[in-house]
C-alpha cells in the first residue's frame, strides 16, 4: 500500500501536496473526487440535501466551459441523484450525454458508487479546461492522490502489481496480482495491458479483456485502487481495503429451541472499528462465530463486499482473521519464529519468501513487538501475548478481524495501548475491525456500537457518542440496567429510528 503505511517496502511518488484527511468517524458520508483547470485533485463531501456544482456554487469549479450552476446532488432518502441545470456545455455521466442548455434540466439521474460525471466540449480531448468528478458512497479514509510521470520514465512503462520493482506501482492487496497490469506510453497513444490478473483491469466501469488504449480523464480501478490518467501523468488513490459486511435478519436457535440471537441487521462499513455490547458473555462469543461464518446462523445470511459468506467461506475465509478468546501460543517459540511459523503455513503459502519476511519485519513493528522479538513467549506478559496473536492474524493479511474479549484481564494502562494499536489498524492499515470488549474503558475510540439485549435483539447500532442521547445516559455503562428494565421500548425506539433512517 501506498497512501498510508503498508506490509511491504516502501515506494517514492510524486505527492499531490494536498492535506491528508483520515476520517476518524463512522460518518463518512457520500463524496465526490474533484478534478479541475488546475489538476489538483481534492475530495468534497456531500454534506447537505442539495448541494450545486458550477463556477458560483457550493461546489466551485475552476474552468471556463463551466456555467455559474451547472448542476446539482440531490440526496433523496439514501440515494443521491445528479441533474444538468440547463447548462451551456451540458454533462457526461459515465460516458452518455444528460444535459445541455435546456435538455432533460428537470430529470435526475440516479448515481451508484464509482460513477464518473464529465464536463467537456466537442472534440476537447486534452483540453486543460476538462472537469472530472468521480462519485463515492463513502468518503476514503485516505483522500491522498500521488502521482507518476510516465513521460520521465526511461522505458515509458509502468507495473503495477503486488510485487514489482522500485519506482512502479505497488499495491499490497490480496485481491491484486503479483504483476497484475502495464501501462505503456508512446507519444501518439497510451494503453493499459492486463496481465491475466485474477481480478481484472476496469476502465471506465467496463472490465478489459487484454487491453485498452487509454484517454485524458479515463478512470482505471484496480481493486481498491483508483488510477486517473491526464496527459502522460498517473495520478492514483489507494483506499485501504477493509470489507464491508451487512447481516440480514439473522437467527441463532440452540438446543431445545432456544433462540439466542433474533433476527438482527446492520452494516459494518470498511475500516470501522466496531464494539458488541450487551447480552452475556457466552451470546456475545455465539454472536461473532455467526458472523465471522465460523458457525453460521440458523436463518439469515451475512454478506462480504457483497459475497454471501455462508455460500461463499472457503473463497472469503482468506479475508478473515479472527482472534478467540483463548489463542494458542506455543510457549517456547519466540515471537519471531512463531510468526514465521505462521507465515509458512497452510493459510500463507501464496506469499513469496521476501514478501513473507517483510510481512514479519511489519506487524512485529505494528504491533509494538520489535524489543520481545526474540524472546520466547512464556517470558511475555498477558498484553504482550494478546499483541502476538493479533499479530499472527495480521500475517495473511485479513481484510476484516474479529476478536472476542482482546482487552480480558489487561491492566488499564495496557488495555488502552491496545485498543489504540486497533484503532490505527482500522484507520491507518485499512482493517475492519470488530470487537466484543469486555469493558468500555476506551469505548470513545469505536465508531459504531452494536447494543444486544439479554434476549438476543438488537437495541442500537450507532456512535458511541449517539448512543449517550438515545439511552438518555451520561456513561454508556448506565445503558445496561436501562436496557434490562425498558428492553421492549429501546427495540422500538431503535426500530422506529432505523425505518425513517432507511
Amino acid at each position: 500500500m501506498v497512501n498510508g503505511k503498508n506490509y511491504t517496502g516502501s515506494q517514492n511518488y510524486g505527492d499531490t501536496g494536498l492535506p491528508e484527511n483520515l476520517a476518524v468517524s463512522s460518518d463518512r458520508g457520500a463524496c465526490l473526487t474533484v478534478i479541475d483547470r488546475d489538476r489538483t485533485i481534492r475530495t468534497v463531501p456531500l454534506t447537505k440535501s442539495e448541494m450545486f456544482v458550477g463556477t458560483e456554487a457550493d461546489i466551485r469549479l475552476n474552468s471556463r466551459i463551466v456555467s455559474r450552476r451547472h448542476g446539482k446532488f440531490t440526496q433523496i432518502n439514501r440515494t443521491f441523484y445528479y441533474n444538468d441545470e440547463g447548462s451551456l456545455n451540458g454533462t457526461l455521466l459515465n460516458g452518455e450525454q444528460i444535459g445541455c442548455g435546456h435538455y432533460n434540466r428537470s430529470q435526475r439521474y440516479p448515481l451508484e458508487n464509482g460513477d464518473v460525471i464529465k464536463i467537456t466540449v466537442p472534440e476537447s480531448v486534452g483540453n486543460p479546461e476538462n472537469v472530472m468528478m468521480i462519485f463515492s458512497e463513502r468518503m476514503s479514509v485516505n483522500t491522498r492522490w500521488k502521482y507518476i510521470s510516465l513521460k520521465d520514465k526511461p522505458s515509458h512503462e509502468l507495473e503495477i502489481g503486488r510485487n514489482v520493482p522500485q519506482g512502479e506501482l505497488c499495491i499490497d492487496s490480496v485481491k491484486v496480482s503479483p504483476i497484475h497490469a502495464k501501462i505503456v506510453y508512446w507519444p501518439d497513444r497510451v494503453f493499459i495491458v492486463d496481465k491475466e490478473s485474477q481480478n481484472g483491469v476496469i476502465v471506465n466501469g467496463k472490465r478489459i479483456t487484454e487491453s485498452c488504449f487509454l484517454n485524458d480523464y479515463d478512470v482505471v480501478s484496480i481493486a481498491n485502487t483508483k488510477i486517473i490518467y491526464i496527459d502522460g501523468m498517473i495520478y492514483f488513490n489507494i483506499e485501504p481495503d477493509g470489507i464491508k459486511m451487512e447481516v440480514h435478519d439473522i437467527s441463532k436457535v440452540m438446543q431445545r429451541s432456544r433462540t439466542v440471537l433474533d433476527h438482527i441487521s446492520f452494516t459494518v462499513y470498511p475500516c470501522e472499528m466496531t464494539a458488541v455490547i450487551g447480552g452475556s458473555e457466552k451470546e456475545r462469543t455465539i454472536f461473532m462465530n455467526c458472523i465471522n461464518g465460523r458457525d453460521p446462523a440458523t436463518s439469515g445470511a451475512v454478506f462480504m463486499d457483497g459475497m454471501n459468506l455462508y455460500d461463499n467461506y472457503n473463497l472469503l475465509k482468506s479475508r478473515i482473521g479472527n482472534v478467540p478468546k483463548k489463542y494458542e501460543l506455543y510457549d517456547y517459540l519466540s515471537v519471531y519464529n512463531s510468526l514465521k511459523f505462521t507465515a509458512d503455513s497452510q493459510r500463507a503459502k501464496d506469499i513469496a519468501k521476501q514478501e513473507k519476511t517483510e510481512r514479519i519485519e511489519k506487524v512485529i513493528q505494528v504491533m509494538g513487538l520489535s524489543e520481545q522479538r526474540k524472546t520466547l513467549i512464556k517470558k511475555l506478559s498477558d498484553g504482550q501475548k494478546k499483541s502476538l496473536s493479533i499479530a499472527k492474524e495480521l500475517i495473511a493479511n485479513p481484510d476484516i478481524l474479529f476478536l472476542d474479549e482482546p482487552n480480558a484481564g489487561l491492566d488499564p494502562e495496557t488495555e488502552t495501548v491496545l485498543m489504540k494499536q486497533l484503532k490505527d489498524l482500522s484507520l491507518n492499515y485499512g482493517k475492519t475491525i470488530v470487537i466484543t470488549p469486555s469493558n468500555l474503558q476506551n469505548i470513545h475510540l469505536f465508531d459504531k456500537i452494536i447494543f444486544l439485549t439479554p434476549t438476543g435483539r438488537l437495541c442500537y447500532c450507532g456512535s458511541p457518542t449517539d448512543a449517550l442521547s438515545f439511552f438518555e445516559v451520561t456513561v454508556i455503562t448506565d445503558a445496561y440496567e436501562k436496557v434490562r428494565n425498558h428492553m421492549d421500548y429501546f427495540i422500538s425506539k431503535y426500530n422506529t429510528c432505523f425505518f425513517e433512517k432507511k
